[in-house]
This record gives structure tokens, sequence and C-alpha cells, in this order.
């Protein structure tokens, strides 16, 4: 087994950039990194860096209270015309119910996306969108800071195809956000970035098949390096010599069989310690970081539905302070939820009902109502493209889906983040049009 030093204080991409996107992206779990992916971002904690996963916040809303009692004719409880005053009391004051709506998406017309994260890549406060397709080439948005975008400009990846992961983080430490993207066949891609948006030609890391992605400093040594989740059933840590190189060889453990851009990187058991969360086939798996710097062995938990996972979320979905999972069945209409036991270690999965073809899962408490909700993209659902949101209702159980139109169809990768500013985490859609010209769409929160 290689030894794999852990990041000081949880390290990720997502918390240098902001990101917003894992895993797959990634994104921020309950507030990381995750990846990119899936990106971030998470990530996973902080950015997953598979982009990651996203935090709850903000506080119940206060309900009114109950009508009046019996004994007087209003509500107010004033005295009727000839009857005695009301003596009951008004109900306990109940929580107010937002409901959960977006506004109609803005679309940007790109090649088709295939990944997405959020990081602040111009460095003016305000987030940015960066997405990948598999036809090798980068577009990024700049952001206003009101929900609004520039129009995409396009960047080479490289000669090699594009694959299923995307992170932003300072990869050569010159202050300015870089990016990392997964290549089929040729391990990564490192663009590193001018501080304005624009970013250089690519400098490619050769090393296994394209898959998600997560940045952090492993190994301790003031250098962000680079987790690369591959189909073959393991993860690699390649670590970062500080100029936006890698050094060769990196170390393999054990993960989900056929993994693509299923990977969260958090502190799943919160020992202070970052841990692997992959998913893949018919498993979500665990990998905990030990004491002595290296990663453990693998914990598989199976799904309760379906053979082709391959997208991974993180996030307390019960309100127990336990990180919990979700796994979609991508050849079917239904969510895995497992429900964490606090150890690294998950209960038995349960079904919760989706549309068809869920691609990639999220969690965040859209509404502000303290409870965590659950975004997943929806490949097969409508000829035009839909997201879905499945309500939290504090205890791991959700009510049924809603389905939101994600601006095109073939909706693979979902970014949650508050794009404009109200404290409402909003979406961040990439559409692969199936085959055809794709596009992001951008749906702005309205729920209040």
């Amino acid at each position: 087994m290689s030894l794999v030093r852990k990041p000081r204080a949880l390290l990720l991409a997502a918390f240098v950039f902001a990101a917003a996107g894992c895993g797959s992206g990634s994104s921020k779990t309950d507030g990381s990194a995750g990846t990119g992916g899936a990106g971030g971002g998470s990530g996973s904690g902080g950015t997953s860096a598979t982009g990651g996963t996203s935090g709850q916040s903000g506080a119940s809303g206060t309900g009114v209270g109950g009508a009046a009692g019996t004994g007087g004719d209003a509500g107010s409880g004033g005295s009727g015309t000839g009857g005695s005053a009301g003596t009951g009391s008004g109900g306990a004051a109940g929580s107010a119910l937002k409901v959960i709506s977006f506004a109609a998406p803005v679309t940007f017309g790109i090649l088709p996306q295939d990944v997405v994260t959020l990081a602040d890549l111009n460095k003016d406060g305000k987030l940015d969108i960066a997405s990948a397709t598999f036809g090798g080439s980068v577009s990024v948005l700049l952001g206003n800071g009101t929900g609004a975008f520039q129009q995409p400009k396009s960047f080479k990846c490289s000669g090699d195809t594009a694959g299923a992961g995307i992170v932003a983080a300072d990869f050569n430490n010159d202050g300015n956000p870089d990016l990392a993207v997964s290549q089929s066949r040729y391990g990564f891609g490192v663009l590193l970035g001018n501080g304005d948006g624009t970013f250089q030609a690519p400098i490619g890391q050769s090393g296994g098949t394209e898959g998600g992605l997560a940045a952090a400093d492993f190994n301790s040594d003031g250098k962000m390096d680079v987790l690369m989740a591959l189909p073959t059933g393991y993860f690699a840590v390649w670590y970062g010599n500080g100029n936006g190189t890698f050094q060769q060889f990196p170390p393999l453990y054990s993960a989900s069989p056929s993994i693509s851009g299923g990977l969260v990187l958090t502190d799943f058991n919160k020992d202070g310690r970052l841990d692997v969360v992959t998913a893949g086939g018919s498993v979500v798996s665990v990998t905990l970081g030990n004491s002595d710097d290296t990663f453990g062995d693998v914990k598989h938990f199976p799904v309760d539905s379906g053979t082709n996972i391959r997208s991974v979320a993180v996030g307390d979905l019960n309100g127990d302070g336990v990180l919990d999972a979700v796994a979609p069945d991508s050849g079917g209409v239904t969510l895995n939820v497992f429900l964490g036991k606090g150890d690294g270690t998950l209960l038995a999965a349960t079904q919760v009902g989706c549309d068809n073809g869920p691609a990639d899962v999220k969690i965040a408490d859209l509404n502000l109502d303290g409870k965590a909700d659950i975004i997943a993209t929806s490949l097969a659902g409508s000829a035009t493209g839909v997201v879905d949101v499945l309500p939290g209702k504090g205890d791991g159980t959700f009510e049924s889906f809603k389905t939101f139109a994600s601006g095109s169809a073939g909706p693979r990768a979902v970014a949650v983040a508050d794009l404009n500013g109200d404290g409402l985490p909003d979406l961040v859609v990439a559409n692969d049009q199936n085959g055809g010209d794709g596009s992001i769409g951008v749906l702005i929160n309205t729920s209040r």
C-alpha cells in the first residue's frame, strides 16, 4: 500500500476558490468541495472536489399561530354580540411552507456539455462557470453576481477528448485559479489561469482513463495535488510539483468498480481526515483515510436498485449530524438513499422515485427550511430536458419529485451555489443535447 499524506485542515480546491461543484464534478459537500467534478467540490466538503457538496443552511421559517379558541365569534377572540369572549389561545406556531421553485432557465448555446463546476475564475468575488465537453474543449462563462453571465469563451483542453471531471484550484501557486479536466484514455490536463478568466494552453498529465476529479494538498507540502477516479475500480493521487505539473507513478487505492464521475472527497466519518466516497456498478464505496496518512481498505455498500450507478452525493439527509449518501440508478427511475452510521459505514439503501434516467445528483437545502433536498438531472425524463427536485422531510425521506426545465435535452451534470447573493441556492446544468448542440442552463431559485 503506497503512502499518501493527508491535507491539513481539509485544504480543498473548492476552499481555495469558493468552487461549488464535486465530483463528478464535483462539488462541495455539506460545505465541500468536492470535485469537480464533479465538481466541486463538493467538492467534496468544501468543493467536492468532484465537485461536491452543498451544505444545509438557514433557519426554518416561522408560521402563523393557530385559530382562536371557541367561545367567541372572531378569530381574534373578541366579544361577539350576545356571546362571551373567546377563551381559547392561538395554536402553536407552525413551520412556514416555502415551495421550491425556479425561474425559467437562461441558456447559453455551446458544444454539448458533460461536466460543470463553479469558481471565481477572474478573482472579482463573483462565481463563474467552467464546463467541459467530450469534444475536448472547456467553456468559461464569467458571472456578474446577479445570476447573469457573459457569453461563453472556449479553450482547448488538449488533443485528447475531455472526460468526466473538472475541478478548479491553484496548481502553480501564482494566486490564479486553474482548471484540471480529465481526458479520455490519457489522464487529465491542466489549464493554467491568467487571473482574468482566460487560460493558457493545456499541460497534459498522462496516466489512466478519465474519471471524476478532486483536488487537495494531500501531502501538506503547499502544492495542490489531484485525485482521479479510474473506471478500473481504483483512484489515484497525483502529487503536484507546484508548477502545474505532477509526479509520475501515483499510488492507487481500491474504490467502486467501474467508476466514471462518481467521486466525493470529504471527511465522511468526522475524524479530521479526508475520505473518498465513490460510486460505480451497483455499489457505493467508502475508502477512509488512516491516521498514518494512508487510505485504508475500501468498503462496498450495495444499492437497492440499478447496475449503472454513475454519480454520488454526500450530505446530512436526516438532521442527525452524520453524513449520508445518494446514488442514482441511471438505467431506471429511482435514487438510492443511504443513511450514514457516523463511523464511515452506511445503512442498507432505500429507493426514492424520480424521473427516468437520473445522471448527476446533488444535495442542498433549496428552500432554506433546514431540511436537505435532492437535485437530480434526468437524461431520459423529457425530450426537452429536466432536473428533478425531491423536497426533504428532514428525516431521510422525501416528497414526490418535481421537475424543472434544464434548458435543453440531455442534462448530464448540475452544480449548486448562490449565484445572485440572495441566499438561495441556484442551479447550473450542463446539457449535451443527446448528441446535438449543447447548452448551459442557469436556473435562479425563486423559493419564497
